[in-house]
């Protein structure tokens, strides 16, 4: 495996824009070919003023085009923070954008470590009809009993049977956490909620869905970010197939992998990619292979797409406690949230975010051939 070409989807160092802080990355290939980028911008990773940019790239990352310079704050007459924009396209070439909405009102901090809860927050959805550039007015999605919802990774699409919007939820002051998702048919209704992973002793928390669609197996899969609430420390990342008939999900088995947040990417010739970050020393995020659909994964030839600044970063050794972990995640981290789509040719554009410290992220890219 070799990187092809970097660059920049957004330089948030070189940029006029005073809010530099972007995060929350999330890529989608269009039925054109082209890929979208969105991304959250603001002025720190945890801040009010925080809106979704949506770009494209009709070169293969070689030149972005910014199409959205933001959406409407506003949800029902209330301004709020727009954090995660996740991108779909319908059959008819609607592009929808799944946003996560945060309402600031009670509180300047996402997570409050004092009564272990995160802020009200909603997911609604708007459409274009131009690719990107415009979008129609918000509706709101029912997301069930779940009071703190939050978007968490890209769309997939199930041929033949429609699209996942995967989303996690965490019950304020409950300690039950799950990894979920809104299925749609149509794009019209959204009326089944999936559960994708959850812990029976709510132990073990299943972060950061990341899902794909297999075409070797026609099976989706989903991987995790997994973490022990009662060790406060990482475990290996994990991952789950599903059944596309029935939406049931096996449970989730560990992968052998030491990271965070991994998209997993099926690749062409039927071996099975992950896109992980590694946050322990040396930070770095990296792509490995697998052959054998995640049982095990060629470590010996694993590439290093990106290498943090050698500069030590708390979290990196897993010394925090779990309200510390919540204030490092939003705070001092300064690379995360990979992201990727295999490309006609059968490449990879892998996408990020990276940068010198927590004001200052830039969206990077990469195409690697694997």
């Amino acid at each position: 495996m070799k990187v092809l070409e970097e660059g920049f989807v957004y330089d948030a160092e070189g940029g006029p824009h005073a809010a530099r802080a972007c995060f929350c990355t999330s890529f989608k290939r269009l039925l054109s070919g082209k890929v979208l980028a969105s991304f959250r911008r603001g002025s720190t990773k945890d801040s009010a003023d925080g809106n979704c940019l949506v770009a494209e790239t009709a070169d293969q990352g070689g030149s972005w085009t910014i199409l959205t310079g933001g959406f409407d704050p506003r949800v029902e007459g209330i301004a709020g923070e727009i954090r995660v924009a996740e991108m779909c396209e319908w059959d008819d070439g609607t592009v929808a954008a799944f946003l996560l909405w945060v309402d600031r009102r009670e509180g300047a901090k996402l997570y409050d470590g004092r009564t272990d809860s995160v802020l009200p927050t909603k997911v609604v959805m708007a459409l274009s009809q131009d690719g990107g550039r415009t979008w129609g007015p918000y509706r709101r999605l029912a997301t069930g009993g779940f009071l703190g919802p939050a978007l968490s990774g890209p769309t997939v699409r199930w041929p033949g049977r429609g699209w996942l919007v995967p989303f996690e939820n965490f019950q304020p002051g409950s300690g039950v956490h799950s990894a979920n998702a809104l299925f749609t048919p149509d794009g019209r209704s959204f009326d089944r909620i999936v559960t994708v992973a959850r812990d029976p002793a709510d132990a073990v928390y299943y972060f950061d869905e990341r899902h794909s669609w297999c075409p070797r197996t026609a099976r989706p899969i989903a991987m995790f970010w997994t973490y022990n609430r009662r060790t406060e420390k990482d475990e290996q990342v994990h991952m789950a197939w599903g059944n596309p008939d029935t939406m049931e999900w096996e449970p989730p088995f560990s992968t052998g992998i030491v990271g965070q947040v991994c998209q997993p990417i099926p690749l062409p010739d039927g071996r099975l990619a992950a896109f992980y970050v590694h946050r322990h020393p040396p930070g770095s995020l990296r792509l490995v292979v697998s052959e054998d659909g995640g049982r095990s994964w060629d470590r010996r030839g694993e590439l290093t797409v990106y290498a943090a600044d050698a500069a030590r970063q708390r979290g990196l050794n897993g010394e925090s406690g779990y309200a510390q972990y919540w204030d490092d995640m939003l705070t001092t981290w300064t690379f995360g949230h990979p992201t990727g789509q295999v490309l006609p040719d059968g490449t990879l554009l892998l996408g990020y975010y990276a940068g010198p410290q927590g004001t200052c992220l830039n969206v990077r890219w990469a195409r690697v051939e694997a």
